[in-house]
């Protein structure tokens, strides 16, 4: 096995956890393949092992800050796969059948997503070209560790072409292209090929089911950027008389339509628009609303930020326009660029800009327990506040 040696401030991360070392701060030979395990070393005292990756800024992959137990990447990638389904299994998620298999670093396997649906799909992403070089043999260890039958690779993500990485869409064993998610009663449609990500957020799922305790019988709900109907049709499940979705993309609202069929959701809307065509429009008076938006905040530069905090208010402003007189608000964001004290900052204003007189109950809501994260903090992407509000002026 060759060995690498890691200087400066990546020698420091790896003693603190870190899942990926930067180039700049490596020593390695130049006839490494893609892929290849290779041990690793500091000046502190320090051995474990990684995947070497040929491209991009990222050179290693972290498998084991424990020395090297592995004589073969396949070895590796197995192993930190069964060790990833048994946080899963513990935490009861496995159980379920849908549940996020792999979260890149969080499992110390950095650039790979795998997503487990109803227990018959797997969907994997890669954005790296080690990743990409086991990606079969990868597929053969998800079915054999998940009992799933198909697994689909879905690797189309931006960050693959900020690397040079083509873009990948193919079933790497069997196929099954839609699969039903039951979430305690309420099912979804997941078309793994169409779908947005790997098809079905499974991060918000205990969100979703937070709702149910918010809503009342009778309420009415607006349930903003709804994709395939998450949220309000959970809503719709606990005893909400109404639902208004609004959703832009066609393919998400064919799939909505077909859930609201498979739960028997007789009285709703869909708004097949953006957001942004409504504003200054009023749908009704709601007493729960969900704001649950893409990441506008891309990335970390002034410019951006500035951007994206201002879609966020006016997203959440125009939802909150729509709400009774008391009302519970889901408002979330997640873009790792919009950090906590942000978020809350961010809340407040809005409130503040409506007059009305909030309490964010409880702390802020992160994503489901099987989006595992370590030292990498991007992982901690999803916040998220369930809000009791009251109006108190005109």
């Amino acid at each position: 096995m060759e060995r690498v040696h890691v200087t400066g401030e990546g020698a420091e991360r790896l003693q603190q956890g870190t899942g990926i070392v930067y180039r700049k701060w490596v020593k390695a030979p130049k006839t490494l393949r893609p892929g290849e395990l290779v041990q690793v070393t500091t000046d502190r005292s320090y051995e474990g092992c990684a995947l070497w990756e040929p491209i991009g800024p990222v050179a290693l992959r972290v498998v084991s800050h424990w020395g090297c137990p592995y004589s073969a990447p396949e070895e590796a990638l197995q192993d930190r796969i069964e060790s990833s389904l048994r946080a899963r299994e513990r935490s009861g998620l496995a159980s379920t059948g849908s549940y996020r298999l792999v979260n890149s670093d969080g499992d110390l396997l950095s650039g790979l997503i795998v997503d487990v649906f109803g227990g018959e799909v797997a969907v994997a992403q890669s954005s790296s070209a080690a990743i990409d070089s086991h990606m079969k043999g990868i597929a053969k260890i998800v079915r054999k560790a998940t009992g799933v039958t198909a697994v689909y690779e879905k690797s189309v993500q931006r960050s693959r072409r900020a690397i040079g990485l083509e873009p990948r869409r193919r079933w790497l064993l069997g196929r099954k292209r839609t699969v039903i998610v039951d979430e305690d009663g309420v099912k979804f449609l997941v078309d793994v090929e169409m779908g947005q990500k790997t098809g079905f957020y499974l991060d918000q799922r205990p969100n979703r089911l937070e709702l149910r305790r918010y809503v009342g019988r009778g309420d009415t709900v607006l349930d903003t950027f709804s994709y395939t109907g998450g949220f309000g049709i959970h809503a719709a499940h606990a005893g909400a008389r109404r639902t208004v979705f609004v959703e832009e993309d066609p393919e998400a609202v064919r799939i909505l339509r077909e859930n609201l069929r498979l739960n028997r959701v007789e009285n709703y809307d869909i708004r097949m628009t953006s957001i942004w065509n409504l504003i200054g429009a009023r749908l009704g008076r709601f007493n729960i609303i969900v704001v649950d938006p893409p990441a506008f905040i891309q990335s970390g530069d002034k410019e951006s930020v500035k951007r994206g905090l201002g879609a966020y208010y006016k997203s959440y402003s125009w939802a909150l326009e729509q709400a009774d007189e008391a009302f519970i608000a889901y408002l979330s964001s997640c873009s790792y660029f919009l950090r906590r004290d942000m978020f809350i900052r961010l809340v407040r204003d809005v409130m503040a800009g409506h007059r009305i007189d909030y309490r964010m109950l409880g702390s802020l809501r992160g994503a489901a327990p099987d989006h595992s994260h370590r030292a990498a903090e991007y992982l901690d992407y999803l916040k998220g506040s369930f809000i009791y509000g009251e109006r108190r002026g005109s």
